[in-house]
């Protein structure tokens, strides 16, 4: 018969939990503006209502990507709480002339749209990964 011994370690061993690690969300900061967007999953201040910018009359479009998912998208003239990745590319570009990167929460890093440069420059963010911050103190 074999004989079955615990096998020595210069280290205890570690059990990990299968269980999800619950994160928590900060709530958004009270001075924030009832006009301001929110990242969505953090609530990081990331647009203001007043920066909202007219594309051909609109400010709020329906796209979808080459592979068929749909975007419903808010342009703003600027962003706060937003950071650019990637290189600027005008392939698959929905707005022509117009270069496309993403843009991250600069918290959380979540992707909540594009940056645009050319003749002007702006960023389109998703509307369900933003949301207004008067929503979210109600």
């Amino acid at each position: 018969m074999m004989k079955v011994e615990p096998m020595a370690t210069a280290e205890p061993q570690i059990l990990e939990s299968a269980e999800a690690q619950a994160e928590t969300r900060a709530l958004p900061n009270l001075e924030d503006s009832a006009s301001d967007w929110l990242c969505a999953w953090c609530f990081n201040r990331v647009a203001s209502d007043k920066d909202r910018l007219a594309c051909d009359g609109k400010s709020e479009f329906t796209f979808r990507n080459p592979e068929g998912i749909q975007f419903d998208i808010l342009t703003f003239s600027r962003t706060i709480g937003c950071e650019t990745a990637g290189v600027p590319t005008l392939e698959h570009t929905w707005f022509p002339g117009h270069a496309w990167c993403f843009c991250l929460c600069d918290r959380c890093r979540a992707h909540l749209g594009w940056q645009y440069t050319g003749a002007s420059e702006f960023a389109g963010l998703i509307r369900e990964r933003i949301v207004r911050a008067l929503l979210v103190r109600n």
